[in-house]
């Protein structure tokens, strides 16, 4: 072959790879960068990644080192860090940098500095400025004092800058000083450069930005800012995900704890940044956290220095209006001279929900410094006076002057200074004073509109006393036209020497700002110009209370008597009105009186001047405010005059002043009267005691007012009055009982002045300076008697559902089913709002101190939840057999509050806590994780009871004795529930699974999760309310029964197809037939004592009656069930005869029995109208099972 025939093709050949090679070449890094400095190749990191050394790199083209510049290795052995990059070093006395050729995009830089001892380099000799391009990242910056003030080794700083299409990445390192007595050297162990993602951009553009805190205005970060990390918090105790790696890449979420722990709905994290600079604050969200506040179920505030940024309903919009939320971005200016320092940035989150501990809302958050107008993250040095400064004017004016008449230099000079100081400190002053001292938050500022001056004169006709409507110690106030007399308004102007000065001033101005209620007065605006404090109100056309009561009348004035009705109707709007601060804003008001209770033109009342409004400390624990004595002689609560302690009975006790005033028409103070009239409150109280209340009431309602409307008003002052603050009402419940004494008044009679007379007798105070109840029939209660702690109601906070009326024509109702309605409303006088009651519970859980276990922990327990490991399967969860490193066996019930289980879990972690009994399941302590929560309970060996009685082989195991034992065992705790413990429960879900066995098989109660409770010292109550109390027990008492022949007969209460009868009428048939003692289980095999059997099924019979009332109490069956000489025949065929009347008027089927769980009711299963089988719900949490066949 000719030579010329081979060379071509290989020349081809040679041509083709050449080609292929020089376009391979990248013309950019794609990806991350991690510069290993000072190195040779490539090096691994403990986490894996690889850094690229910066000596002879791979692609010269893409990093290029300029500058005079050496490598170097640590002399000392590397402490406490990762080699890579921390082992080598670029270091220089002179200024070296750094050019990449970058992919366009954000970029996060991020920049390793381990300060040590290096081969010719001393430490404490580095002093340097970083540059990323056009932008001075830090200045006159030392490593080593920042690691030393740190106490860390080593550490890195991170920003964040972007980079255009083309453009290189320049980063140049700039020793301070290259003198050679006084020689400086920069220094840099690893660079990384890592690319954002677009929905994780810190740059946001469109119809995004960031909040302006204290603003409503949106603010947008370009690609000309630079941004610097200061702090990156993982709030979460997790890892802070975003979906992908990008986190997990940084790796650099801190852990760290909100300040003011103890408190669960008050978290703050304080972080000092430099002042003079503006900072971006990212706070990531929880995806539960945003779920639950959809549904309502979450009510949170997030705080920036102070200032609300945002609301559960402001989230709730963004997602609906953007779709899925992640983050929220917030600005905030650090405002102050640079050479101030440091300041501290407060992040705040408040919320409702104490379980919820914060940290399921938040994920975590981030605070960034943005880059100066200049250009510049770095704090600068101290800057030269400026121009315009006196001292520059000076030197400029002595210089024109020269040497030619030292003496007038000086002394001109002198004179211009002087003039200056005075001028700039009076200006300095009345700016303090009126801007500054008087200005309320910016939070307010945005609330509250601000008047002029001249507007306020022009309003008032230059302050025209004919436009004087009221005055007082603190000045007068005026009636006057705004907004082109369009509207009239009230305005109120303080005098210089008024006793209510600046800080009442913006007190109101805070506190109203924050309220909206409507029986409290609205505040439209203020004015605090030339030393001016001025309140401008919403007009109301009716004064005060005071002026209708006593003050008209003193002045001789027509105006007719305002109507006991209309008096009732203002006192229940002012105490919704101070029921409002309380509970939702947890405001003490501090001068509750007529004078400050205001009327408009329907005569509806509106609570007046916050001045001395104190808000409750949410930092601690107590329930009381220490602070000085103020308010108004006459109202003052005697706890709080002699102990300083300020709580919300204080203003419960001035308003009972105000309802002695409505009802006796004076004012609390009468200096006009004798030493024994002058108080109103000793007076009024010497009268009822001595039986003379028809003295106390004002003349124009003898005969208008009814007797039954007097005792509960009467009663309700009382208790406001008493001088123990624990004693005195709520103001919720002083609305519900006013709210009664208006309904006796529509439904009054005829009065006769006798009969008002006889309310004392019938209303007599007690030893303890209480007022009893009156009871004229049976469960007509007047709640003016002593007022016991407060019960804790459900979730909803609403009674337990009763049973309803049957048997009976229409319309007509059984006497104890009215008795039950009426307590139904009046146990609200006693009922606690749903925030107090989650303080109760949190405080209840605090107390007793339940430990709390890591999930760590629990999972090493249970073998990883291993499903060996796995014992049960619950409607919200798994339940899981651990062993804890103590050897001690526990069960770990699990909750997943993403399907409900978020309320079950509260009330099992409070009522749990909170009992002990031999027959109740121990509570060892909780865990809060993720979504989810664990409760630990002691390990009960045999399980539960229907694992036993329902089982064919196992019932077996259970003789007479032991189901006797159980009977009995189950019985005393359900008794300890309902009057034992301190909470008193109703268990309302008692049934064989939630009947556990310990290794002596003794019976143990769970399964708190929907539970109800009563409240404490239910005692006195129980008399009060003439046995409605007792009856709602009673009905409690039917699943016992249920649960007690379903332990006998070994049988579930289902519909049994032979008879087509449910357990408890086929118990009944076969009573009725004479046949009882068959329905004890087969597998007992008739060892059992007759008497004591058929005693049992008696009781079973009796506590599933249909009407509450005829069942015994939990207390009658223990004695029954023990008492061998006591027979229940009788009563058992009393119970058959009015059972066999109902069924002949055919109203009722005793087959269409009432469930009496409430949970079964009202999530479960709902009986059949016609042959009582109960239908299945559609809920899969149902928990019973029922089939179509008999069963064991």
């Amino acid at each position: 072959m000719h030579p010329c025939a081979v060379s071509i093709p290989f020349l081809f050949l040679c041509f083709l790879s050449t080609s292929t090679f020089v376009g391979g070449i990248p013309t950019h890094f794609t990806g991350d960068v991690r510069i290993n400095c000072g190195s040779i190749g490539t090096s691994t990191a403990s986490n894996g990644r690889e850094w690229i050394g910066d000596v002879k790199p791979k692609f010269s083209s893409l990093l290029q080192i300029e500058g005079s510049s050496t490598t170097s290795t640590l002399i000392d052995k590397l402490i406490s860090a990762d080699p890579v990059p921390h082992k080598t070093a670029r270091i220089s006395l002179s200024h070296f940098s750094y050019t990449f050729q970058l992919s366009p995009g954000q970029k996060i830089l991020r920049l390793h500095f381990y300060p040590a001892p290096y081969k010719g380099f001393k430490r404490f000799k580095d002093l340097f400025t970083v540059e990323a391009g056009v932008f001075t990242l830090i200045r006159n910056f030392s490593a080593s004092l920042t690691a030393a003030a740190l106490g860390v080794k080593s550490f890195s700083k991170e920003f964040c800058i972007s980079i255009e299409e083309n453009q290189t990445l320049d980063i140049t390192f700039s020793p301070a000083s290259s003198q050679a007595q006084d020689s400086t050297y920069a220094f840099i162990n690893g660079i990384e450069i890592i690319s954002v993602p677009m929905h994780l951009s810190y740059y946001r553009g469109g119809d995004l930005g960031a909040q302006v805190v204290g603003e409503k205005s949106l603010v947008y970060i370009d690609n000309s800012t630079a941004l610097e990390l200061i702090h990156r918090i993982n709030v979460k105790w997790d890892s802070v995900s975003s979906g992908d790696d990008f986190d997990d890449m940084l790796g650099m979420w801190a852990t760290v704890p909100a300040q003011n722990g103890n408190e669960f709905n008050n978290l703050t994290w304080k972080k000092s940044v430099d002042v003079g600079f503006r900072y971006l604050v990212r706070i990531h969200f929880c995806e539960l956290g945003l779920k639950m506040a959809e549904t309502g179920g979450m009510i949170f505030k997030i705080l920036i220095n102070q200032m609300i940024v945002d609301t559960n309903t402001d989230i709730v919009k963004e997602r609906d209006n953007h779709g899925s939320l992640r983050y929220r971005d917030y600005m905030v200016t650090m405002k102050g001279r640079k050479q101030e320092g440091r300041r501290d940035l407060l992040i705040c989150l408040q919320s409702s929900d104490e379980l919820m501990d914060g940290h399921r809302l938040l994920k975590g958050f981030e605070i960034f410094k943005l880059s100066n107008p200049d250009n510049s993250l770095a704090s600068p040095n101290a800057l030269p006076p400026a121009r315009d400064s006196p001292s520059w004017i000076i030197q400029r004016f002595v210089s024109s002057l020269g040497n030619r008449n030292a003496i007038a230099t000086a002394s001109i000079t002198v004179i211009a200074v002087i003039n200056i100081i005075v001028y700039k400190l009076r200006i300095i002053w009345e700016a303090s004073i009126t801007e500054e001292e008087n200005r309320p938050s910016a939070r307010a500022e945005r609330v509250c509109r601000r008047f002029s001056l001249a507007e306020i004169k022009s309003a008032t006709r230059n302050f025209s006393d004919a436009f004087v409507i009221g005055k007082g110690g603190f000045g007068k106030v005026y009636r006057g036209l705004i907004d082109n007399e369009r509207e009239t308004v009230a305005i109120k102007r303080l005098k210089s020497n008024s006793k209510q000065g600046k800080h009442e001033f913006l007190t109101e101005i805070e506190t109203l700002s924050e309220l909206r209620h409507i029986n409290l007065v609205s505040l439209i605006g203020y004015c605090s110009e030339r030393r001016e404090m001025i309140l401008v109100y919403e007009y109301m056309a009716c004064g005060t209370l005071a002026d209708h009561l006593y003050k008209l009348a003193k002045d001789n004035n027509t105006c007719s008597s305002i109507t006991w009705k209309q008096r009732l109707n203002i006192c229940i709007g002012a105490a919704r009105g101070l029921d409002y601060l309380h509970t939702g804003h947890r405001v003490i008001h501090r001068d509750v009186k007529t004078s400050n209770i205001l009327l408009d033109e329907n005569f509806v009342a509106k609570v007046s001047d916050f001045g001395l409004a104190k808000p409750e400390d949410r930092s601690k624990l107590q329930s009381h405010v220490s602070t000085k004595i103020k308010g108004t002689f006459g109202y003052f609560d005697p706890y709080y005059f002699s102990t300083h302690k300020l709580t919300r009975k204080s203003d419960t006790y001035a308003f009972g002043v105000v309802l002695l005033e409505v009802l006796c028409e004076r004012p609390a103070m009468d200096p006009t009267l004798g030493e024994d009239e002058c108080c109103l409150t000793k007076w009024a109280q010497s009268k009822i005691n001595k039986g003379e209340i028809e003295q106390i009431i004002a003349s124009s309602l003898i005969e208008e007012i009814s007797p039954d409307s007097l005792r509960v008003f009467l009663g309700v002052a009382e208790r406001c009055l008493h001088d123990e603050p624990k004693e005195r009402p709520t103001m919720a419940q002083v609305v519900q009982q006013l709210e009664l004494a208006l309904e006796k008044q529509q439904s009054r009679k005829f009065v006769a002045p006798e009969k008002i007379r006889s309310v004392v007798n019938d209303a007599r105070t007690s030893n303890d300076g209480t007022i009893s109840s009156v009871s004229t029939e049976q469960a007509k209660v007047a709640s003016t008697d002593t007022i016991g702690p407060p019960p804790i109601g459900g979730t909803d906070g609403e009674m337990d559902n009763t049973d309803p009326p049957s048997g009976r024509k229409d319309g007509e109702k059984p006497k104890a089913y009215e008795s039950l309605q009426r307590w139904a409303r009046q146990v609200a006088f006693w009922r606690v709002k749903p925030s107090k009651k989650e303080e109760i519970v949190w405080k209840s859980v605090s107390e007793i101190k339940l430990p709390k276990f890591d999930l760590e922990r629990i999972a090493a327990a249970t073998n990883q939840f291993s499903s060996s490991n796995k014992i049960g399967q619950g409607g919200f969860g798994s339940v899981y057999k651990a062993m804890l490193p103590t050897g001690q066996i526990v069960a770990v019930k699990m909750f997943s509050f993403s399907t409900h289980g978020l309320d079950e879990f509260k009330h099992e972690i409070l009522l749990g806590s909170n009992l002990q009994h031999r027959n109740i399941v121990k509570l060892l302590g909780y865990c809060i994780h993720g979504e989810g929560g664990m409760l630990l309970y002691e390990f009960m060996e045999n399980g539960s009871l229907d694992t036993f009685i329902f089982d064919e082989v196992q019932c077996h195991q259970l003789q007479w004795s032991l189901r006797f034992k159980i009977m009995l065992g189950v019985a005393r705790g359900v008794l300890y529930l309902h009057e034992g413990s301190r909470l008193r429960i109703i268990h309302r879900d008692l049934k064989p699974n939630n009947i556990l066995l310990d290794t002596e098989m003794n019976p143990r109660i769970s399964g708190f999760g929907i539970a109800k409770t009563l409240g404490d010292n239910q005692s006195d109550t129980e008399t009060r309310v003439a046995g409605t109390l007792e009856n709602f027990r009673k009905a409690r008492v039917y699943s016992f029964g249920v649960a007690l022949l379903e332990i006998l007969s070994g049988k579930k209460n289902i519909r049994y197809p032979r008879y087509d009868l449910n357990l408890i009428a086929f118990a009944w048939e076969l009573w009725s037939e004479g046949r009882a003692l068959d329905l004890i289980d087969e597998s007992v095999g008739g060892a059992f004592p007759a008497e004591e059997a058929l005693r049992c099924i008696h009781v079973g019979l009796l506590c599933t009656q249909q009407q509450p009332y005829h069942r015994p109490t939990m207390r009658s069956v223990i004695v029954l069930l023990l008492d061998k000489g006591f027979s229940l025949q009788e009563k058992v065929a009393e119970a058959a005869s009015y059972r066999g009347s109902m069924e002949r008027t055919g109203a009722s089927n005793m087959e269409n029995e009432y469930l009496e769980s409430s949970f079964i009711a009202s999530r479960t299963f709902e009986y059949n109208e016609h042959n009582g089988i109960p239908d299945l719900g559609s809920d899969s949490a149902a928990t019973f099972e029922y089939d179509n066949t008999m069963q064991r």
